[in-house]
C-alpha cells in the first residue's frame, strides 16, 4: 500500500489522508525522489516523527496542507518553488535562509513554540512572490512567536486576522508590497508585540480596521517601526495601540499620507522623525498639536516643523501660526532652556506670540497710552498738579509724554512736581514711555519677523 501511495504521491496526485498517519521519513524521501511537475500535494495527514526538510532543493511545489505534527517542521535552507502549509498544526516551523521561488502560504495555522522555540522562524529567507499568515495563531513563551528578520519577498506580506502571544519581529525585513496587518491581535508581556525597525516597505503598511497591539514591558513599545521607509501610504485607522508607550515611528519615512486619528493611542507616542506627504488625515491640526504636547516623551521641533511645513504647503498659513505657538509654548513647558532663555521666551511670548502674533504687541502699545492718559488726566488733573490744561490738552501731554514715534503739536500742559504726587506721575510717565517703546520695537520686530522662533 504504501509503495501504491507513494506512486500516486509521485505523480502529483493531490492526497487526503483524513487524519492517517504518515511518516515524515516518506515525505523527505519523496521530495528527493523524481516528483512531477504538480509537485508534492498532501492534505488532513498526521505526520508522525520529525519532519525534517532542512536543504531540500527542489524546482515544485509543496504542498501540506490542514496537516499535524507532533515535532518541529525544519525548513533551514530549503529551496522549493513554493509552499504551503496552511491550516498547519505544529510546535514550531523553523524555516531560516528558506528559498521560493513564488509564494508561502500558512494560514490558518496553529503553532505554539511553548518556552524553547519560535513558532515561526523565517529569519533571512528570500520568498519570490507573497507571504501569506492569515488567521493563523502564534504563540512563544520566548521573545518572538513570530521571527522574520531580514526577510525578503516580492511582494505583499499578510498578517490579516493573525493572533500572536509573543513579538512579531520584522527587523530589517525588505518586502516588495503591503505589510497588511488589517485585523490582527498581537500581544507580548516582555517586548513590542510588532517589531520592525529599519523595515521597507514599497507600498503601504496597514495597522488598520480591528487591529491591536498591546505590550505589558513599560520600556517597549506596542508597535515599534523605528527608521522604516514606507514607500505608500502608513495607516492606522481603526486600529488599537496599548502600552506604556503605545507607538514608536521615530525617523520612519513614509511616501504619502499617514492616516492617523490619535485616538486609537493609549499611551505615548515617538513622533521626532517622522516625515510623510501632506497634511496627516483622520485627525484635526488641534488634535495633532495636542498629541504632539502631551503624549510625546520629550520636547522635539521636528514633528512640529514638518506639520507647520505642510500646512505651509496646503496653504493653511492660519494653521501655520497655530502650531508655531504651540511649538514654542511646549518648548517653554519641556525645552531645556537656560534662566534668561526662559525669561525672554516668556516674554515674547506674551508680547508677540513668539514673532507669530505681532498684534498683541499693537495691543500693548495700545493698553500703554491708554494707561498713560489715565495717569495725567485721571489722577494728575483731578489732583490739580496739571497747569493751565483742559481736559483735552491733558491728554495730548500723556500722549506726547508716552508715545514713541508720533508728538503732538501744541501741547503747553506742565506737572507740578514740587510735590511727591506730582514726581511720581513723571516717574511713571517715563516708564510708561520706555514701555511703549519697547513695544512699538516688538510689533515691528515681530511684523518683520526678527523675532520669530523656528527651534
Amino acid at each position: 500500500m504504501r509503495d501504491g501511495l507513494s506512486r500516486r504521491l509521485l505523480h502529483g496526485e493531490s492526497v487526503d489522508f483524513d487524519g492517517a498517519e504518515l511518516p515524515a521519513s516518506l515525505i523527505r524521501d519523496l521530495l528527493t525522489d523524481e516528483l512531477d511537475q504538480r509537485g508534492l500535494r498532501i492534505s488532513g495527514a498526521r505526520v508522525s516523527g520529525r519532519l525534517d526538510l532542512s536543504d531540500v532543493v527542489v524546482s515544485r511545489p509543496v504542498v501540506l496542507r490542514d496537516c499535524r505534527v507532533d515535532e518541529p517542521v525544519l525548513l533551514d535552507r530549503a529551496r522549493l518553488t513554493s509552499l504551503d502549509l496552511s491550516g498547519l498544526v505544529a510546535p514550531a516551523v523553523s524555516a531560516p535562509w528558506l528559498k521560493l521561488d513564488h509564494y508561502l502560504l500558512l494560514r490558518n495555522a496553529r503553532l505554539d513554540g511553548g518556552a524553547d522555540d519560535w513558532a515561526l522562524d523565517l529569519g533571512e529567507a528570500s520568498i519570490g512572490s507573497h507571504v501569506s499568515l492569515s488567521g493563523s495563531h502564534f504563540r512563544s513563551e520566548r521573545s518572538y512567536a513570530v521571527h522574520a528578520v531580514q526577510l525578503r519577498t516580492g511582494s505583499h506580506v499578510y498578517l490579516t486576522d493573525v493572533r500572536s502571544a509573543g513579538t512579531v519581529r520584522f527587523d530589517g525585513a525588505r518586502l516588495d508590497g503591503n505589510l497588511d496587518c488589517r485585523g490582527a491581535r498581537l500581544h507580548s508581556e516582555r517586548d513590542s508585540a510588532l517589531l520592525g525597525v529599519d523595515v521597507q516597505v514599497d507600498y503601504n503598511v496597514f495597522l488598520s480596521q480591528g487591529f491591536r497591539a498591546t505590550t505589558g514591558s513599560d520600556s517597549s513599545a506596542a508597535v515599534r517601526i523605528r527608521g522604516s521607509r514606507i514607500g505608500g501610504q502608513l495607516v492606522l485607522r481603526g486600529g488599537e495601540f496599548s502600552g506604556a508607550v503605545a507607538l514608536d515611528v521615530k525617523h520612519v519615512r513614509a511616501g504619502m499620507e499617514v492616516l492617523f486619528p490619535p485616538d486609537c493611542l493609549d499611551g505615548r507616542v515617538e513622533l521626532d522623525g517622522l516625515t510623510y506627504a501632506g497634511v496627516p488625515r483622520d485627525t484635526t491640526v488641534d488634535e495633532w498639536i495636542d498629541m504632539l504636547a502631551r503624549c510625546t516623551p520629550v520636547y522635539a521641533s521636528q514633528p512640529y516643523v514638518h506639520l507647520a511645513a505642510a500646512c505651509q504647503a496646503a496653504g493653511n498659513e492660519r494653521d501655520v501660526r497655530r502650531i508655531r505657538v504651540a511649538q514654542q509654548r511646549d518648548l517653554l513647558r519641556r525645552g531645556r532652556l537656560t534662566r534668561w532663555g526662559r525669561v525672554w521666551h516668556r516674554i515674547t511670548g506674551a508680547t508677540v506670540g513668539y514673532g507669530y502674533r505681532p498684534a498683541v504687541a499693537l495691543l500693548w502699545l495700545l493698553g500703554t497710552l491708554a494707561a498713560a492718559v489715565a495717569l495725567v488726566a485721571g489722577v494728575a488733573g483731578p489732583a490739580g498738579l496739571v497747569r493751565s490744561c483742559s481736559t483735552v490738552d491733558q491728554i495730548g501731554h500723556a500722549l506726547n509724554a508716552v508715545t514713541p514715534l508720533a508728538k503732538p503739536e501744541g501741547v503747553r500742559c506742565q506737572i507740578v512736581t514740587s510735590g511727591g504726587l506730582g514726581q511720581a506721575v513723571v516717574v511713571s510717565t517715563w516708564l510708561l514711555q520706555m514701555l511703549a517703546w519697547a513695544f512699538a520695537t516688538l510689533f515691528v520686530a515681530g511684523f518683520t519677523g526678527l523675532v520669530r522662533k523656528t527651534s
